[in-house]
């Protein structure tokens, strides 16, 4: 036998033992492998499912977030922009005797926006697009107000109206507004919808499934039964998303609980019509009335009938392959190595960046086949990068010109309303020349130091870099200098200690209003012709959302048994009513040596 093997020729002994070789392999793939491959492959298909459903839930998640904070801003603009433009009405009715342009104004806010415009009882502009009318005692002064289309509760999206209400000269002016305000406003649904169709895209392999968007409400009382038995009038314990493939969620034997338990993502094994069935559910957002969830369901017959067979169709082409590849090796061995080498220092050197490199193999056989294909892979490869590079400066170049763009707009703004504030100064004082009452001009002066208020927040605003958050204590030191300017008593000794800290317009307004009413309290009725006089304001911040502010003076303070629900004077009664309703927070009154005011507040949002 020794004898014989020594008398064999190498290709042969090379032949053999690739033959010897396959022999093993295939032994081992049919003992070993294959009873396995096929559970495999349906985990695999199980997890991309589970990956394409994430990826979905992301994407539609991140579309409803954009849309829902550009919605808010855009919303906000445009109820600015028609206030500004009531406003100018309202002084140019008021200042200038030759104004006759009512109507025509009205019509261009008619022209521009959604809304549906009533002069008194008098409907004089109506808008198609708004199908509900509402009483006039819903209106509320000088407020935007929000109210829904339908009378019913439900957690279904629906239309929601702005209402506005105001004068102007002995008229009373009600506006009933779209929310989106303008028709070609953004659409969140049309943009989810687009992304759900990509979802559907990505699932067409399992095409026999179903794919929607449920909302449930978070107070249902019964959750232990299925969706199917679930009572929903008016859809107020569940709804189906209009651009869902279902009206009627299918869930067969799942309970509601079960859904309403899933946080982030999980797979149903179930019953559905009798069969067995899978179903991926996963939560997109909740709130604290309702959850969102994106559904993925489908037979569990036919999303094994999807998966690829791929290993029987190509097990006997694989055996026929390996006789043939025996056959031919040794002939190829030489030639296949050298290639293959090549092929992988290209594809190191590529993955150490140097796209410019190619293997170029050339030839008819495989691996000719595979170094042409590679080097034009790598060819377009490094075409793409530089389109793709080409592509994002682009982008990045219309984004910041967007962003400028928005900047300036939210700067001019601010510059607006700053500049209306001032004028509106300028005719409080104007009307205060005019006027030889003491206790009118008094009350003129008060009206002007609160409009002061607002006017110096606007123009900080305007001056800042940041167009939402100003300098509080530049403001409030600037604040509290004008104030006691205007008393004209420099024996008073202010004393300020004021947290560094940038604050948005939502909390600082309210605090330059309580500041210039404690700060106008103190100077009329504290002192009462004290030597000594001093007024201490204090602003700390803690944690970057904790707020105590506090305004003392050594005054005779308030009576004994002061309770501000009681109080008379309308500037307690502003301190008061700002720090509960507007900072939601909490104020105390203290006699400590005079009057201590000590307002409590958390920054929910900055």
């Amino acid at each position: 036998m020794n004898q014989i093997k020594r008398k064999l020729p190498l290709s042969l002994k090379i032949v053999l033992s690739f033959f010897i070789l396959g022999v093993i392999l295939l032994t081992i793939l049919f003992i070993l492998v294959i009873p396995n491959i096929k559970k495999k492959d349906y985990e695999s298909a199980i997890f991309q499912t589970e990956k394409i459903v994430l990826l979905t839930r992301q994407e539609i998640k991140l579309v409803v977030e954009y849309f829902r904070r550009y919605g808010k801003s855009e919303t906000n603009i445009h109820k600015m922009d028609i206030t500004n433009k009531i406003e100018k009405i309202q002084l140019e009715e008021k200042y200038n005797k030759k104004y006759n342009n009512l109507y025509n104004d009205l019509k261009n806010i008619s022209n521009n926006y959604t809304c549906n415009i009533k002069l008194n009882n008098d409907l004089i502009f109506k808008n198609l697009n708004i199908h509900k009318n509402y009483s006039e005692d819903i209106f509320e002064n000088n407020k935007w107000i929000i109210k829904s289309a339908v009378t019913y509760k439900t957690i279904c999206p629906h239309e929601k109206y702005y209402l506005y209400k105001t004068k102007i000269a002995q008229n009373n002016l009600y506006l009933t507004c779209d929310s989106n305000f303008k028709q070609n406003s953004f659409n969140v649904e049309a943009n989810v919808k687009k992304t759900v169709q990509k979802g559907f895209e990505l699932t067409q392999n399992i095409h026999n499934g179903k794919i929607y968007l449920i909302w449930v409400n978070n107070n249902i009382k019964n959750m232990n039964i299925s969706f199917e038995n679930l009572k929903n009038e008016n859809n107020k314990n569940f709804c189906v998303s209009n651009i869902s493939s279902l009206k009627i969620p299918k869930t067969g034997n799942l309970k509601v609980q079960d859904i309403f338990n899933v946080d982030d993502i999980k797979t149903f094994e179930h019953k559905l019509e009798k069969k067995s069935a899978l179903t991926w559910v996963s939560k997109i957002y909740e709130d604290e009335d309702e959850k969102f969830f994106l559904i993925l369901t489908s037979f569990k017959k036919d999303f094994e009938n999807s998966l690829n067979n791929s290993l029987l169709n190509i097990l006997p082409i694989s055996i026929i392959a390996l006789i043939v590849s025996i056959c031919l090796g040794f002939l190829l061995f030489r030639r296949w190595i050298i290639s293959v080498e090549k092929l992988s220092f290209t594809a190191r050197n590529i993955c150490n960046g140097n796209l410019s490199l190619r293997s170029n193999i050339k030839g008819d056989d495989d691996i000719g086949v595979l170094g042409v294909a590679f080097d034009s892979m790598l060819n377009t490869l490094e075409d793409n990068i530089k389109q793709l590079d080409l592509k994002v400066e682009n982008r990045t170049k219309e984004l910041t010109q967007s962003l400028n763009e928005k900047e300036i707009l939210l700067k001019e703004i601010h510059h607006r309303v700053k500049n209306n504030l001032t004028m509106t100064i300028n005719f409080i004082r104007f009307q205060k020349y005019k006027v030889d009452d003491s206790s009118t001009k008094q009350m003129l002066s008060q009206i002007e130091n609160r409009i002061y208020t607002m006017e110096l927040l606007h123009r900080k605003l305007y001056e800042s870099k940041n167009l939402n958050l100003i300098d509080i204590k530049k403001y409030i030191s600037e604040l509290v200098n004008d104030i006691s300017k205007s008393f004209d008593d420099g024996n008073v000794n202010i004393i300020l200690d004021i947290d560094i800290f940038l604050m948005s317009i939502d909390y600082a307004m309210p605090c330059g209003l309580i500041i210039n009413e404690a700060l106008t309290n103190s100077y009329k009725y504290a002192f009462n012709n004290k030597i000594d006089k001093q007024i201490k304001i204090s602003f700390k911040v803690y944690n970057s959302k904790n707020c105590v502010l506090k305004i003392k003076d050594n005054g005779i303070g308030l009576p004994k048994g002061f309770d501000f629900d009681k109080a008379k004077s309308l500037g307690l009664r502003l301190i008061y009513s700002i720090s509960k309703n507007q900072l939601l927070g909490e104020i105390n009154y203290k006699y400590n040596k005079g009057t201590e005011f000590i307002i409590e507040f958390i920054l929910l949002d900055n």
